[in-house]
């Protein structure tokens, strides 16, 4: 194995090396960002009413699946 043959294979790993660095770097950003829009969103006043709502639709489903 020739000296440029081993230069190119560092080359290569140092590139993988330097995406999966990259990659991981970008996730760790959109999950850190990512909490902080959805509880932006979400007031106090919309955290207290009531959400399920046991509908005609919701009672159909039940009777068909006896749940």
């Amino acid at each position: 194995m020739s000296k440029q043959d081993k230069q190119e294979k560092l080359g290569r790993r140092d590139f993988l090396r330097g995406a999966g660095v990259g990659a991981a770097a970008a996730t760790v950003a959109v999950v850190v960002a990512a909490p902080a829009k959805v509880e932006a969103a979400e007031n106090a006043q919309e955290r207290k009413k009531a959400r399920y709502k046991e509908t005609e639709h919701v009672k159909t489903y039940y009777a068909q699946n006896r749940l």
